[in-house]
């Protein structure tokens, strides 16, 4: 799965994705770099909402804790990215 970004719409972090203390570099890395992408992983966070992306991918770090990211893609090419944690057992079981 390849991201263009556009310019119009670009990146939108909602403070949620923040809630774990991961910087947004390392969460763009592993958006750009994942290892596995799982598209409309989960119900959407909103009634009539889209059904976000799962991404699983590296930090800038060599050898760091892989990430999970949940995001949403906009029809305009933007990214809403809504979590950002270190990746939990449960969500790597998912792409063993």
């Amino acid at each position: 799965m390849w991201y263009i970004i556009t310019m119009a719409g670009g990146i939108v972090w909602a403070d949620s994705a923040a809630r774990h203390g991961i910087d947004q570099l390392d969460v763009i890395h592993a958006i750009v770099n994942h290892y596995h992408h799982a598209p409309e992983f989960d119900d959407p966070r909103v009634p009539g909402g889209m059904r976000p992306d799962l991404s699983v991918g590296p930090p800038r770090q060599l050898g760091g804790q892989l990430l999970e990211v949940m995001l949403e893609v906009r029809t305009n090419g933007s990214l809403v990215i809504f979590h950002a944690m270190e990746a939990r057992p449960k969500i790597l079981a998912l792409f063993k």
